[in-house]
């Protein structure tokens, strides 16, 4: 029977380094009988067993069978609850050849250990109360991080500064249950008794009036959910990377741009025109944030052939980037493609190229023409300050007038950028808003407050106070072997 993520009676193992050469290789071990089994292939001084946490034990990994040393080992030792997992834990390092740690694999599983499934570690830091599931997310976007910008971000959720927003908002939403509660205990509460016999309307009156202070509370909690749902956005461009297209006519100088913004001779440059038919793509990085540039084919009417397909290829990549940048060519002048294609894109980031050569033409007046010489590179720092504006503003979710405060305010904000996060957080503003709706519209206290405790659990879910094994299986399936 293959084993699961609740089953946590066994101890586990894994490489926690990259499989391959290397000069060292790590291998961590936890569960409650870890050290224990550790000793059956371990031989140094001392017995594991006997070493405290947070010490470290020269010795040698041995075959458990034979008593073969398989390499010279370090052993960290960690005990729990003090320990990543919580529960006792050993990290071998071990030379990094591919065969050394085959053979240390191997050993472990002979003495007794079982191999971790993916970030089974994590899985056992989190139902041991030592992170959550919003950090452990951050744990997987920290590794997977391509960008400075995706690195920063990731680390600021890992700190807890996420975690404790969701927490807070959760807190809100069970003492507003909490109150509408009492209030639906004690109804009389609501308005005092007149002697005329208008006690409903009096009652009415003064329940209108007395809610107000926790519609205020609704308002204010579904104000912060608005501005973290809207987050996402940014999180997810930081984390996932910006798709940059660089278009325009064929001998526009396209492929040129791509080579100079990529440092290396990727695109074939050639005067002849339809010289690139397909798109040709590289991951760089620009203002800290993950770019896949791709240099498109020259766009102009051909009616059938290879090129034809491939100015199809390059309108829809188009339409699809994040930013667009457009070359046109200074020396020709603007074609009627060019007008089309500006028109229909009017956010792209316009470049006239070829600046250097000496029959090159003004630049049309209408402004928001960069110059630029692909050829010898004059004005890339323009261009790149151009593309991380504009992907600071696509990150904050602001317009390109966007002013610099507003884009300042955004940076220093904690991002989720998890889909699963943003879907229950959408749901949870759902419930606000319809417990807000329904208290404004006259609706019974108890439809009011099944809304705000729908609320709270969808924040309960985010966290993981909430939440089942098919949870489990999707969240921490997806981690690499030894997280």
């Amino acid at each position: 029977m293959a084993r699961t993520y609740l089953d946590t009676g066994r101890a586990i193992f894994a490489l926690a380094t990259a499989p391959g050469r290397a000069a060292l290789a790590v291998i961590r071990v936890s569960g409650s009988a870890a050290l224990e089994l550790c000793e059956r292939c371990f031989s140094g001084q001392r017995p594991l067993s006997e070493a405290r946490g947070y010490t470290m034990l020269h010795g040698f990994l041995v075959d458990p069978g034979s008593g073969e040393r398989i390499d010279e080992v370090v052993a960290a030792v960690f005990r729990g609850p003090r320990s990543f997992t919580g529960e006792d834990s050993v990290e071998f390092s071990c030379h990094g050849s591919p065969a050394v740690a085959g053979r240390a694999l191997a050993a472990l599983e002979m003495a007794g250990l079982s191999p971790a499934l993916p970030g089974e570690f994590t899985f056992r830091a989190f139902i041991n109360g030592k992170t959550d599931l919003v950090k452990a997310e951050a744990i997987a976007e920290l590794a997977g991080a391509q960008c400075e910008s995706a690195r920063a971000d990731a680390l600021a959720r890992l700190s807890g500064a996420l975690s404790a927003e969701y927490a807070s908002l959760r807190d809100a939403m069970l003492d507003l249950l909490a109150e509408i509660e009492a209030r639906l205990d004690y109804p009389e509460e609501e308005g005092p008794e007149d002697g005329d016999g208008e006690a409903v309307d009096a009652r009415n009156a003064a329940a209108a009036v007395s809610a107000q202070p926790w519609l205020a509370t609704l308002a204010s909690c579904e104000a912060r959910l608005e501005r973290l749902s809207g987050s996402y956005l940014g999180g997810r461009l930081r984390q996932e990377g910006a798709l940059v297209v660089v278009a325009g006519r064929p001998n526009a100088g396209k492929s040129s741009l791509f080579n100079l913004v990529t440092r290396e001779e990727r695109a074939i440059v050639s005067p002849e025109p339809g010289t690139t038919r397909d798109w040709l793509e590289a991951w760089i990085e620009i203002g800290g944030y993950a770019v896949r540039l791709v240099d498109t084919a020259g766009l102009r009417r051909v009616e059938e052939g290879v090129e034809a397909e491939g100015v199809r290829r390059s309108l829809d990549m188009s339409g699809r980037a994040d930013v667009i940048v457009y070359l046109a060519d200074g020396r020709a002048g603007l074609y009627p493609e060019d007008r089309e294609f500006i028109a229909s894109h009017p956010g792209a980031i316009k470049l006239w190229n070829k600046v250097d050569a000496a029959d090159c033409r003004p630049a049309p007046q209408d402004g928001g023409w960069l110059l630029i010489s692909a050829k010898k590179g004059d004005c890339l720092d323009a261009l790149e300050a151009a593309l991380k504006e504009r992907l600071d503003a696509l990150a904050a979710g602001l317009s390109g007038e966007a002013s610099g405060g507003d884009r300042a305010a955004f940076s220093s904000e904690v991002r989720l950028a998890s889909g699963r996060q943003k879907t229950l957080m959408d749901r949870c503003l759902e419930s606000v808003r319809g417990a807000r709706t329904g208290a404004v519209s006259g609706l019974p206290l108890d439809a009011v407050a099944l809304d705000v405790r729908e609320a709270a659990d969808f924040l309960g879910e985010i966290t993981g106070e909430i939440a089942g094994e098919e949870v489990f299986d999707r969240i921490f399936g997806s981690f690499c072997l030894g997280k």
